[in-house]
């Protein structure tokens, strides 16, 4: 009934709109797709320069889209967008993990807000969700492909801007929908001391993973299967002056332990609602930007980042002997960077240098309580302490760009990047880029490379089965089975790719894009491997089945997208519509040659935007082919099946300063399956159904 009322209530809004008169071309945010492509953007080269100049494949969505498509969260738009897959509930405490261009991970590229990092610290896994509300921003800037050139460390899938607005605004929204789903966000940008100030904060928890409940015959045993909501909050404060710039920025995201323990998995777990994993992150920056000489533009930026798993995080399942397993890490990062920009005849010269330090405690064993001393491992009784690892390294880098016009239609870029690191080997990233530019066609060759660092989340993680007495008489009291072991010797993951991109203008309401690109991976981790030679790590202890990470396998990743964005005006009505579909193959190259994980070789997105004086509506479909599960069998990967999923939103404006809005995803109640991220046997977990949204928006 509830559901019924909400979509009458949508069509009784269309009928309404046409009561009210709406202008158009009043509208300040309306950009049509040629404007956009000489928008000017700065995520590519790190100063500012047009979309259709930079030497990389970026996509920028803008504020106007933004709220015409009822993004809430980062995840959300990425959703939409060519060559990027989401995994949702990927894993036990991981709301998601997304892929771009066939790396899969959210630790392959990096999140920014106004050119300063705001995701994790040292390669923890951790999901992107509507801790990275889109709210107060004015555009989001995505470059796809290796950027480690000006980004350093795990920059190799791409780098994500959020940009804030610079203007005077006031905006409060409250969203309300099923399933205990609450969210409430402000923001505010006032002027200050002839500078501007601005805040942002959101909170957010839902329980619209419960999934017991849509899918029963998934989920075993007797004992209730209650889920802890999800929730998440964050708050951001900026002041900007003369050059001057200075923000906070904080993000709180807790996600429960057993999203994913699904099927015979479930019975390996005690359904504890309170079992979750709480992760704060927490940055700070100052950057000040000047001109030396009257000529070179000089940017220095000192900033503060720190990833922490907090204390009250915890397990409870066989590895814990079924009690609650405390979970603890925290990493920081301190860093001096200085950039310097000058205008030389037909060249713009770009050198930079940083220099980082950094911190960390890795993910600790299965802690008996919240306390960090005393740990000792499960079933020793008391006897073998669990070790707690404290690593501390630093990275100095330097790098230079040099973008040369060479004539009207012809642009070449060079860059090249070193990083010396204290903890693992150093890096030489160069890029290359050749830009033809000519009336309505543009066109891209790029070679780049980019690296991952060995986190030492991979390094130093721990767990496994509870010790028993030793039956091997090797003189050892302990024995367990599998256990994960420590390798403090992983390398970075180096890549290297090649790509082509073309745009054309049909006119300056329609867009065709194609990209088409060669990626090949060097000492990728995996990260549940055999390592014998750690049959001994714990004291006393043989184990039977030491596993962890190891630099194990190369892979080759090939691929393309086209899209196709338009937008058009008649009596009234503004439609924009998009569709792009993405290709991608590959294979790892490992003892034997599988394909490549996670990924499905076909995805189909599209949408419309549709505005009628002042109502709006937008729906959207996916399509995904067969996806590939990391679990080997039979000579070959299993395979989840694929899936057509329908969204809409829509929004009426009341007055110039007030909205209603309706969102509902997985609109036909679909019930459909995703792929878990790990190489269990248990590779299947079920995904949301219908979710019905209702929100107020206001500007004040």
């Amino acid at each position: 009934m509830y559901k019924k009322f909400l979509i009458f209530s949508l069509l009784t809004s269309l009928i309404k709109a046409n009561e009210y008169n709406f202008d158009l071309l009043d509208d300040v945010f309306d950009l049509d797709l040629e404007q956009l492509q000489h928008i000017k953007v700065i995520s590519a080269s790190k100063i500012s320069q047009n979309l259709n100049t930079t030497p990389a494949k970026m996509i920028v969505v803008t504020k106007e889209q933004i709220e015409q498509r009822g993004y809430r969260s980062l995840n959300e738009l990425l959703n939409d967008l060519p060559s990027i897959q989401i995994l949702n509930h990927a894993d036990s405490g991981i709301m998601n993990q997304i892929g771009i261009r066939g790396m899969m991970g959210n630790n392959y590229f990096k999140v920014l807000q106004d050119g300063i990092e705001i995701n994790q610290t040292d390669g923890e896994i951790m999901s992107i969700s509507m801790q990275y509300p889109l709210f107060g921003i004015e555009r989001v800037e995505i470059l796809y492909g290796a950027a480690s050139v000006l980004y350093g460390a795990d920059a190799m899938s791409g780098v994500i801007n959020l940009i804030s607005s610079t203007k005077q605004n006031s905006q409060l929204g409250v969203w309300t929908g099923e399933r205990g789903y609450k969210y409430f966000y402000a923001t505010q940008a006032l002027k200050l001391n002839e500078g501007l100030f601005s805040y942002k904060a959101h909170f957010h928890t839902d329980q619209d993973y419960n999934l017991d409940k849509e899918y029963p015959n998934d989920y075993l045993g007797n004992e209730s299967h209650d889920f802890k909501p999800q929730e998440t909050k964050s708050a951001s404060l900026r002041y900007e002056k003369d050059g001057f710039d200075t923000g906070i920025n904080y993000r709180y995201f807790s996600e429960s332990t057993l999203t994913a323990m699904n099927g015979k998995n479930s019975l390996s777990n005690m359904f504890d609602k309170n079992a979750n994993l709480n992760s704060e992150l927490f940055s700070t920056f100052i950057r000040y930007k000047s001109t030396l000489f009257k000529e070179i533009e000089s940017t220095t930026t000192l900033s503060y980042e720190s990833t922490e798993l907090l204390k009250n995080s915890y397990f409870r399942n066989r590895y814990t002997d079924y009690k609650p397993g405390y979970k603890y890490s925290k990493s920081q990062r301190y860093s001096f960077e200085e950039t310097l920009n000058k205008n030389y005849k037909n060249h713009n010269l770009t050198f930079g240098s940083s220099i980082e330090w950094f911190k960390s405690i890795p993910m600790t064993y299965d802690l008996p309580t919240q306390s960090l001393s005393n740990v000792f491992i499960s079933g020793s009784n008391n006897e073998i302490k669990a070790p707690i690892f404290e690593e501390k390294w630093n990275n100095i880098a330097f790098y230079l760009q040099d973008q040369i016009t060479l004539n009207e239609n012809f642009q070449l870029s060079l860059a090249t990047r070193y990083d010396k690191n204290s903890s693992y080997e150093s890096t030489f990233n160069p890029r290359i880029a050749l830009i033809y530019s000519k009336d309505s066609l543009t066109q891209k060759l790029i070679y780049s490379q980019a690296f991952l660092a060995p986190s030492n989340y991979n390094k130093y993680k721990i767990y496994g089965t509870p010790l028993r007495a030793n039956s091997l008489s090797d003189g050892n009291k302990y024995e367990t089975d599998t256990f994960r072991v420590p390798n403090p010797d992983l390398k970075p993951e180096k890549s290297k790719s090649y790509e082509y991109n073309f745009e054309y203008l049909l006119n300056k309401n329609h867009l065709i894009s194609f990209s088409t690109y060669y990626t090949t991976v060097k000492d990728l981790v995996l990260i549940e491997e055999k390592i014998p030679e750690q049959a001994y790590f714990l004291p006393n202890t043989t184990i039977l089945d030491p596993r962890g990470a190891k630099n194990a396998a190369n892979s080759y990743i090939y691929g393309g997208d086209i899209s196709y964005n338009g937008h058009s005006y008649f009596s009234g009505y503004d439609i924009n519509y998009w569709l792009n579909y993405s290709y991608v193959n590959g294979k790892i190259d490992y003892d034997y040659d599988y394909e490549l994980p996670f990924f499905t070789s076909h995805i189909f997105k599209a949408g419309s935007t549709f505005r009628y004086k002042d109502f709006t509506i937008s729906p959207s479909i996916r399509w995904l082919g067969p996806v590939n599960a990391s679990h080997y069998t039979d000579g070959k990967l299993s395979r989840v099946d694929g899936y057509f999923i329908t969204d809409i939103y829509s929004s009426y404006n009341l007055d110039k300063k007030q909205k209603i809005s309706l969102k509902i995803d997985n609109l036909f109640d679909k019930h459909y399956y995703g792929v878990r991220y790990n190489t269990s046997s248990k590779y299947v977990t079920p995904q949301n159904t219908q979710m019905v949204f209702l929100a107020y928006t206001i500007n004040f």
